[in-house]
């Protein structure tokens, strides 16, 4: 339980310190304006190729670019909300940017080919229509961009979810990725997994942190408005503690 402590309050502390800017460089990274009456050019035939090849072979890879793709052309076809998708992304300290980042590490040549083919594939979908990009064993996978948005963070790691988790309630996108309480619940309590049990559970650990986190912003200073303070992560430390050590370990 120490162990189990000490990390959390570490994360809580690096989460609280990351709020109020990571949602500015994730938009930027993210964030594409009105597309051009010509598409952005493809990337050489050679370069998209060996994408493609990343695409079908490493998931985390595919995650990150679909997460990508998503974002660019939801900010095209809903600019109401552009930028909501990555500031929800910066709420749950998703690892966006990492396993792209990884591939043109081993290999720079990809980094401005990885841009056009996100620029390039965004612009070629038409508002409405799936994305559709390779998978494994030459299959594709197909992404609803709105469903994707709607089951957002969890669909991050299951881009084809289609199971809204219970603790969002009917709360839109735009609000939740609003609420500065989501910057502790998504990053202390895990996503991912297909397991429908550790699913539940998980779920149901967020809300309950999320009420406790609304509740002391509301005692400590009248309204949910603004990021949280180190008061209020103080004072959630032990709930946030209990709510993780309750998960089954294989939930963790």
């Amino acid at each position: 339980m120490t162990r189990l402590r000490a990390c959390t309050v570490a994360l809580l502390i690096v989460v609280l310190l990351l709020a109020g800017t990571g949602a500015a460089l994730l938009w930027n990274a993210t964030h594409a304006p009105s597309p051009p009456a010509v598409a952005f050019p493809a990337p050489v035939a050679e370069a998209q190729a060996r994408i493609e090849h990343h695409l079908a072979a490493d998931k985390a890879f595919r995650d990150d670019l679909l997460f990508l793709l998503v974002a660019t052309l939801r900010d095209r076809c809903e600019p109401a909300q552009a930028g909501v998708l990555a500031r929800m992304a910066n709420r749950a300290s998703l690892p966006v940017l990492a396993a792209v980042s990884a591939v043109t590490a081993q290999d720079a040549s990809l980094d401005r080919p990885i841009y056009q083919y996100i620029q390039h594939r965004a612009d070629a979908t038409g508002c409405g229509q799936p994305l559709r990009v390779p998978a494994g064993e030459g299959g594709t996978i197909e992404v609803d961009i709105e469903q994707n948005a709607r089951t957002f963070p969890d669909s991050y790691f299951d881009p084809q979810r289609s199971s809204v988790p219970r603790d969002f309630g009917a709360r839109p996108l735009a609000e939740r990725a609003g609420n500065a309480c989501n910057s502790v619940v998504y990053s202390v309590l895990p996503l991912g997994g297909v397991d429908w049990r550790c699913s539940t559970l998980r779920s149901n650990a967020r809300a309950r942190v999320r009420a406790l986190c609304e509740e002391e912003m509301q005692r400590q200073h009248g309204h949910l408005q603004g990021e949280l303070d180190a008061a209020v992560g103080r004072a959630m430390q032990d709930p946030i503690v209990q709510a993780v050590a309750a998960l089954p370990a294989e939930c963790r």
